[in-house]
């Protein structure tokens, strides 16, 4: 919110860029165009109609792996591992796992009793800010349920329920897959809207003071499930490679046939193998699996469609898109 030098007039909303008739509906307008993931309050303590006192919060999420409490009474989280999926990502030269630094083993947060969520596990999907006491973390609103459809950046369904985006809300604490629009982008690729199978997946909110007000969505989550969503993808990877033969130039494929190349088979056989890898070694959380059916889907899709994983350094062509017909007997 600011005030026009030059007319006088109050001007509010996302960057204070339009112009208001008051300071109230210039307040107004500010206020209600928050970034999703900053709550503030205004309080006119004196009653005058201007705000005189300011209170901001600005919340990320993580995914939780372990809860530990330490001799002191304090408490320490330490984000869901991802396991050989980082691995697997840099045998392939591919992207980066997450984007955040909080909350690992040497990153050493510590979070008071007080300030601390006790009905946190490991799975669920944290808030945390730095408050004037120090850490703070609450578990975010969980809505479990069948993933029935959705699409990067807008909305997302579960149940039947629309879930809408909050196209600004920063996700930078969340690992890549478990991104609310990445998430779906793999889950609609597999198809798994279509044939769920009895499978769930968690939406997870950021809880608002306002009964009836849906929060910003933070993550999705496969959980428990997130085994059956991984060797399903497994399955559908495979089948794309075995269709397609290695070939130089395809002169040696029939024109009935498909093939690509020796370099395009070994990339996707590699992010086959990592995921193999993962699946057999399981991870209670999900996060880890949920991370190589992301990567399966990169693997064969590409990632020029994907926001998160172009700005996320994944630079793959997608094995799908490699694929051509064989020329052998082509005139």
């Amino acid at each position: 919110m600011k005030r026009d030098a030059a007319t006088g007039a109050w001007k509010g909303g996302f960057k204070a860029e339009k112009p208001a008739a008051s300071y109230e509906s210039a307040a107004l307008a500010s206020a209600t165009g928050i970034v999703a993931g900053l709550e503030v309050r205004l309080y006119d303590t004196d009653h005058d109609g201007f705000a005189d006192r300011i209170e901001a919060e600005y919340k990320e999420g993580v995914a939780v792996g372990k809860v530990l409490r330490r001799r002191n009474g304090m408490f320490s989280v330490r984000r869901a591992d991802q396991g050989v999926g980082q691995a697997a990502g840099a045998a392939t030269g591919e992207g980066r796992a997450f984007d955040s630094a909080h909350f690992t083993a040497t990153s050493g947060e510590a979070i008071k009793p007080a300030h601390f969520d006790r009905t946190l596990h490991p799975g669920d999907v944290a808030l945390f800010w730095y408050g004037p006491d120090g850490w703070v973390m609450q578990r975010a609103l969980q809505v479990r349920g069948a993933f029935m459809g959705g699409e990067d950046h807008k909305n997302y369904n579960i149940d039947g329920k629309i879930y809408q985006d909050a196209m600004r809300f920063s996700r930078d604490g969340i690992a890549i897959s478990n991104r609310p629009g990445e998430f779906v982008n793999a889950q609609k690729f597999f198809g798994f809207d279509k044939d769920q199978r009895g499978a769930k997946t968690s939406l997870w909110l950021v809880p608002t003071t306002q009964a009836g007000k849906q929060g910003a969505p933070v993550a999705l989550t496969s959980g428990t499930d997130a085994a059956q969503f991984l060797s399903r993808a497994i399955a559908v990877a495979k089948a794309h490679l075995s269709a397609a033969k290695v070939s130089v130039d395809g002169r040696d494929v029939p024109s009935t046939g498909t093939w690509a190349s020796g370099q395009a088979h070994a990339q996707l056989a590699s992010v086959i193998a990592g995921a193999q890898a993962q699946l057999a070694k399981g991870d209670p959380t999900g996060a880890a699996l949920d991370y190589q059916t992301y990567l399966l889907y990169l693997a064969l899709d590409g990632s020029d469609k994907d926001i998160g994983a172009r700005f996320g350094g994944f630079r793959f062509t997608g094995f799908d898109h490699e694929v051509k017909a064989g020329l052998q007997g082509a005139s």
